[in-house]
């Protein structure tokens, strides 16, 4: 046999003598590589079948400011169909500067670098090592046949060595690893996503409530302010005579009732506001300014996606499909324990007492090695392991279905919800333009002395009541739109032009307006 030097407890053998060791280890890579498989169950995705129709019934919406309009796309930037800059503008801060959109992010980057931590594992990994030292070794004498041990020489070591570990993936071990990261960071893509379209439809409903507070709250002042007149006057007649206390108190009462409700109504529009600067990434001293309910315009059109569509947009759906795929690779991982694991070491190297030794040929070190490592008796951990997997995949199974079932329920909820605010909308409309009517004959004919003053005082409190009823069913109007598109999984497109861009698809991508069952 050769003789071989040892380093570290590796054999090193001569670099002359390494040719026919490295064309081994170049045969045994490749058919390791052929016989690479994957041993685990590859589970796949449960079908959920969808429905036809989202309603039992057709929705129809009484007014002609809306309709539905039935897509297989998503409308994107749905808030510009809204029509208000100041609304688009807080948006593109809230995305921008949004503490939970910035987590989301970094979430995501995250499980994006853990990817590359498992691709690693499927490639070799490559080390290098270098050292020097400095010592006197000890030499054995002899004086009448006793031993003993004496200093000797001097001696510098020079090392340097370059090591290879590969672990081939024979049984799909590793490759299921890198399917499960991806499939993480699916996850945490969607979950942006939808930390996107829920924030986009928090801003919206804050600048929608801030906007019909600030409205509400300009109806209040508008009516104390029109009950201290009737005050003043009713003071005047009773001083006069023609009025007597009863009445006059009666107002009074009226009057301060309809001021004490200011005060909670400004409280209510600075919560907004406060909640709005939270949405945004900022304090609740910001100054942010609420668009009026007027300015806010109903969208004309609203883009539904279809049943069979809507999978594929909302992100809640998106992160349960990607849940599923890291349930199943973890489930391929635990049957791919069960099967030995294999290992390939190489190394070469030098080792020298002086530099120019350290260059010589004769100073090379190297080692091959192989290895394989498989698990015979563990009390049946691993298999109890591979079905805890299964049964981990049945449970994320089950609440995926749950996820599309609910997904479907939230969109005909959304759509019934917009059919009955539309409808009560115009029914609150109408008894307020009949309850100002009323109220302006009311006080007409008092003044002609044709009628008593109860008569002003149940018009006027029958008109108070209903234009503050009628402004709380706008404003549910504009909420239950924005319902709708966040049911629809509709979500946020960083583009700078994507308001305008986004309109003209919207338009542009419907199938059918007219007649289609919801």
């Amino acid at each position: 046999m050769k003789s071989a030097r040892y380093l570290h407890g590796q054999g090193r053998q001569k670099a002359g003598r390494s040719t026919p060791a490295i064309a081994r280890l170049g045969a045994l890579l490749g058919v390791v590589a052929a016989a690479g498989c994957a041993v685990g169950p590859h589970l796949s995705t449960p079908a959920v079948p969808a429905p036809k129709t989202y309603n039992a019934h057709p929705i129809n919406l009484h007014s002609a400011q809306q309709r539905v309009q039935w897509t297989t796309q998503e409308a994107q930037a749905w808030w510009s169909l809204f029509r208000s800059t100041p609304l688009n503008d807080y948006i593109r801060q809230a995305m921008q500067a949004n503490p939970d959109v910035q987590a989301a992010q970094a979430a995501l980057a995250r499980e994006q670098s853990l990817i590359a931590v498992a691709q690693g594992g499927l490639l070799p990994s490559v080390g290098a090592g270098a050292g020097v030292s400095r010592g006197r070794a000890q030499r054995t004498g002899a004086n009448g046949g006793a031993s003993y041990r004496i200093p000797g020489n001097l001696y510098s070591l020079l090392l340097g060595t370059v090591d290879v570990h590969y672990n081939p993936d024979v049984f799909g071990r590793q490759a299921d690893l890198v399917h499960a990261a991806k499939a993480q960071a699916a996850v945490s893509r969607a979950s942006l996503h939808q930390s996107e379209v829920f924030l986009a439809a928090a801003v919206s409903r804050a600048v929608i409530s801030g906007a019909a507070a600030q409205a509400q709250l300009n109806a209040a002042q508008q009516i104390a302010a029109a009950d201290a007149h009737l005050l003043h006057l009713l003071q005047q007649e009773y001083q006069l005579g023609y009025q007597n206390l009863q009445s006059v108190d009666q107002q009074a009462a009226i009057t301060a009732a309809a001021q004490a409700r200011i005060a909670p109504l400004q409280a209510d529009v600075a919560a907004v506001r406060h909640g709005l600067a939270a949405l945004l990434g900022q304090t609740p001293d910001a100054d942010l300014s609420m668009p009026t309910l007027a300015s806010l315009q109903l969208p004309a059109s609203l883009p539904t996606s279809l049943p069979s569509a809507l999978a594929a947009q909302r992100p809640d759906i998106q992160a349960a499909t990607a849940e599923l795929k890291v349930a199943a690779a973890q489930a391929d991982v635990a049957t791919a324990n069960l099967y030995p694991q294999f290992n390939i070491t190489a190394d070469i190297g030098k080792a020298a007492m002086t530099g120019g030794m350290f260059f010589n040929p004769i100073s090379t070190l190297w080692s091959l090695g192989a290895g394989i490592a498989a698990p015979l008796y563990n009390g049946g951990a691993l298999h109890a392991q591979r079905r805890a997997a299964l049964d981990q995949y049945k449970v994320v199974s089950d609440h995926y279905r749950g996820t599309v079932l609910n997904a479907f329920r939230d969109v005909a909820d959304a759509l019934r919800a917009l059919q009955g605010a539309d409808a009560a909308y115009q029914y609150h409309l109408t008894a307020q333009k009949a309850a100002g009517a009323a109220l302006h004959l009311a006080e007409a004919r008092y003044r002609d002395g044709a009628t008593d003053y109860a008569t002003v005082l149940n018009a006027e409190i029958a008109y108070q009541q209903d234009t503050v009823a009628a402004i709380t069913a706008r404003s549910q109007r504009y909420l239950d739109s924005v319902a709708l598109f966040v049911a629809l999984g509709d979500g946020w497109r960083p583009d700078p032009s994507a308001a305008t861009a986004t309109d003209a698809k919207t338009h542009s991508i419907v199938q059918n307006a007219q007649g289609a069952p919801a």
